[in-house]
């Protein structure tokens, strides 16, 4: 039973910590740049911005933490579409989220 419980917990850490981002301005802790752009055309990640992190089940899901959040990705803002590695254009439906390149 304790296997099953820790198994389950792991499981489910991980899974919410998929998309899950948190937004630093220390660019050497950033695993990411990204940049929101108001562009469909030039993003390569249509997201959709979910309430809670345990949300994040899909591609493209995303869950904007908090700073203090251990297990989400860091991920630096930058001002521009050509410095960032991941270039985010929300989405109002669930559906239309997904990683385009």
């Amino acid at each position: 039973m304790k296997k099953l419980i820790l198994t389950l917990a792991l499981g489910l850490s991980s899974m919410a910590s998929a998309q899950c981002y948190k937004i630093v301005n220390n660019t050497v802790t950033a695993k990411y740049k990204v940049y929101f752009t108001t562009k469909q055309s030039e993003a390569n990640v249509y997201g959709f911005k979910a309430d809670n992190p345990f949300d994040c089940t899909k591609p493209g899901v995303i869950f904007l933490a908090p700073v203090y959040m251990t297990n989400a990705t860091p991920v630096h803002q930058v001002k521009s579409a050509s410095e960032a590695d991941l270039i985010i254009f929300w989405v109002s439906d669930r559906k239309e989220a997904k990683f385009l390149r």
